[in-house]
């Protein structure tokens, strides 16, 4: 999909394909997303996470988008809750988090969209999404 996000060497990138369609429709509002996952139908689930800072457990989150700052305002505007979101370091770095409408909670959210879309339920499937601003997004 197409990013907006001038800070971006890329100005295309994959984006997983359930929340596609939103994120450029959130792009196409103006909207600078820094990052999204649609939880890969984990929701609530307990995971672990290792990096350099440690390991620890947490629950998955539901789909969401990381969001500048400069773009919390847009967000609102828009019907979305913006709160903040720190790294695994503590920092915030002027970055946001947003739950998004779509994307898969269970896994059976996941089946149900990619049999819908006609896709294999499987990973690696690199779809970008090309909707525009002028396609409203099915709230």
């Amino acid at each position: 999909m197409d990013v907006i996000n001038h800070n971006q060497i890329n100005k295309r990138v994959k984006v997983d394909a359930c929340i596609a369609d939103e994120i450029q429709y959130l792009n196409d509002q103006g909207v600078v997303t820094l990052g999204c996952c649609c939880g890969h139908g984990k929701s609530g689930q307990i995971v672990e996470w290792e990096n350099g800072f440690g390991k620890w457990k947490g629950h998955e989150s539901p789909p969401i988008a990381l969001i500048s700052q400069s773009s919390v305002a847009k967000g609102k505007e828009l019907g979305y809750t913006a709160y903040p979101y720190y790294y695994a370091d503590g920092e915030h770095n002027d970055t946001w988090q947003m739950i998004l409408k779509s994307g898969c909670i269970t896994e059976d959210d996941c089946r149900n969209w990619h049999k819908e879309n006609g896709l294999p339920f499987e990973k690696g499937l690199n779809i970008i999404g090309n909707r525009g601003a002028e396609t409203p997004l099915p709230v």
